[in-house]
């Protein structure tokens, strides 16, 4: 095994995107739905992503990249003054793919190139959320193409439902973790919530209906009110 699996929490965090593409757009919606600071060097950018700039939604340094460029700007220095997580290289320049990983490297910044998975610190899976699940898939770079049509597949399987499915879990473990000090019962109590048993009444009646059901089932196996 190549790569270690592992979900960042970048929420605030600052992330450099060098690029103004398609692929670099896409880059940019996925770290903002997690909640992180981008900024964007590139001296043309997309529509979408010129949106979100006049927007104030990602910091964009419209020019080519130079050496420096990954600490972002004075204003986003101050504001979060961690240094730089994440750096994507998403341009169609050899040497400006070069200089990204070697200045990224630099500042002990992981680094994702867009054109070569093997000179990446990291890489990025096919993936999707239904709510709280995240499913991310990965060929280790051998076929991108599979990983994307085994996303889809998946997200045909692991539908909707279990938006509504994970809400009533965390709900319901808080309950457990609250009323039963037994440990061995609880670690019971988890794996029946999360057997087929719970599924099967989201499957055949609406969210809300099958949560109140699994809720009253959850009050007579703990026996509180």
């Amino acid at each position: 095994m190549r790569y270690y699996p592992i979900f960042l929490d970048v929420r605030g965090r600052r992330c450099a995107v060098v690029g103004g593409g398609r692929v670099a757009e896409r880059k940019v919606k996925a770290l903002l739905r997690a909640g992180a600071s981008v900024h964007v060097i590139s001296p043309a950018v997309t529509p979408q992503l010129a949106l979100l700039a006049g927007r104030k939604k990602i910091d964009l340094t419209r020019r080519p990249y130079r050496s420096g460029d990954l600490e972002g700007p004075a204003s986003a220095r101050v504001k979060r003054p961690q240094g730089v997580l994440l750096v994507f290289a998403a341009t169609n320049s050899p040497e400006t793919q070069k200089a990204v990983r070697k200045d990224a490297e630099k500042i002990g910044a992981l680094v994702n190139a867009a054109d070569d998975a093997r000179a990446s610190g990291f890489i990025v899976p096919a993936s999707f959320a239904q709510g709280d699940l995240q499913v991310a898939i990965s060929t280790s770079g051998s076929s991108p193409a599979l990983a994307r049509r085994l996303r889809q597949q998946l997200q045909h399987t692991l539908g909707r439902e279990y938006r509504a499915y994970l809400q009533f879990l965390r709900e319901a473990r808080k309950q457990v973790i609250a009323t039963v000090p037994d440990e061995a019962q609880r670690t019971k109590i988890f794996r029946k919530l999360s057997g087929a048993l719970a599924m099967d009444w989201l499957g055949k009646s609406a969210p809300r209906r099958a949560a109140v059901d699994v809720k009253k089932w959850l009050l007579n196996v703990t026996g509180t009110e």
